[in-house]
């Protein structure tokens, strides 16, 4: 009676392990899960947001963030330029626009800035240029964008083939309407020490740069140019007005029309100076590697080296410089930049330099929620 009760016990002993066993040996049969990939949607979202998430992502102790959500501001803009036409045997012409300044007011929201701006001086020659001028300065990337046509030039510099000078006093304020330039183009570039330099704390008040620091600058560019002249209305104006000069003048030769492209490599560097309290000056300077392409040109990818002509390179630069006061509430302050660009065949050559100075006065206001006092939902 007891062997056979041992015997039942030990066989029951047996049948749990061998049960147990089973149910082990079930488990570590069942298939593994294979986790499933995020959709190529879902990845680009993921990118975006990471690339977004980087603008706000700056070393606090030198520069502090933007506290608002919208802008109010007044500004006034001043647009200069001038074109100079050279000859390979010296003689040379040099236009200028007249100088036109623009005021008026504008309003932000994030990266998003609107205004409209009135003709302040000389108010005839806005039949004959249009503007347009759009910056947009981020802690990781700048971009300018620009469009300007205009017919209305007067001649500021005229020099004979044999290198005289040629008084051209008498023509100053001349309006000279052989010569149309209609030109568009863009250069984006790269902040690399985004983090502890601001570019947007110099040249958009979006935030302040509390301690002085300074960041390689890397980019590239486009611009496409449209010109043409009439030459003999040169002749025809330094004969009413030049008269002694009018047979040097019959040697000069110019371009009738050109239309080219730019493409250009930039390099240079950036820096902001804190030289006191809610005070800071900013300047840039980029060097430009520019490959110029006339419209009767060929480039073709496929036969890049033998359409490639070293004589089409030119140099090229872009400056900025700001002073700027900004309490994180107020701001006030003045900036310009220049652009130069060249543009050179066998016989003539013809260099352009543009630019604008903005004199501005504004307010923040809307706090972003994490400046806001804990449970408003809006704040000044």
């Amino acid at each position: 009676m007891f062997l056979s009760c041992l015997c039942g016990t030990v066989s029951a002993q047996t049948d749990t392990a061998q049960t147990d066993t089973v149910q082990v040996d079930s488990i570590m049969s069942v298939p593994t899960v294979k986790e499933k990939k995020p959709s190529l949607f879902k990845r680009i979202g993921k990118g975006i947001s990471k690339i977004i998430s980087e603008f706000d992502n700056v070393d606090t102790s030198y520069i502090e963030p933007q506290h608002y959500k919208f802008q109010a501001m007044l500004q006034s803009t001043t647009n200069l330029e001038s074109y100079e036409i050279r000859q390979k045997n010296g003689a040379s012409v040099t236009f200028a626009p007249e100088t036109s300044t623009k005021i008026g007011p504008y309003a932000g929201y994030s990266l998003i800035f609107l205004g409209y701006t009135l003709q302040f001086n000389n108010l005839h020659i806005a039949d004959n240029a249009k503007t347009f001028n759009l910056s947009l300065y981020t802690s990781l990337i700048g971009v300018d964008f620009y469009y300007r046509k205009i017919s209305d030039f007067r001649m500021t510099d005229v020099k004979a083939a044999d290198g005289t000078a040629v008084d051209v006093s008498p023509l100053v304020d001349k309006h000279f309407e052989g010569f149309d330039v209609k030109r568009w183009g863009y250069n984006i570039y790269y902040i690399f020490n985004h983090r502890k330099h601001s570019y947007p704390a110099a040249y958009n008040q979006s935030t302040c740069q509390r301690r002085s620091a300074g960041s390689p600058l890397a980019g590239f560019g486009y611009s496409k140019y449209a010109l043409s002249m009439d030459w003999n209305r040169i002749v025809d104006m330094a004969s009413q007005y030049v008269e002694e000069y009018k047979d040097k003048m019959e040697g000069m030769q110019f371009f009738e029309n050109i239309d080219y492209s730019c493409y250009s490599l930039y390099g240079g560097y950036s820096y902001n100076w804190v030289f006191a309290r809610n005070w800071m000056l900013g300047a840039s300077l980029t060097a430009a590697l520019t490959y110029n392409k006339s419209s009767g040109e060929q480039m073709r990818l496929e036969k890049f080296f033998s359409d490639f002509k070293f004589s089409n390179i030119s140099f090229d630069g872009v400056g900025r410089m700001g002073i700027v006061w900004n309490n994180t509430r107020w701001f006030a302050g003045v900036s310009g930049q220049v652009h130069s660009f060249a543009y050179s065949k066998s016989q003539f050559s013809l260099r352009n330099t543009f630019g604008n100075i903005n004199i501005y006065v504004g307010v923040n206001f809307g706090k972003k929620k994490r400046y806001r006092t804990p449970g408003k939902f809006f704040e000044l």
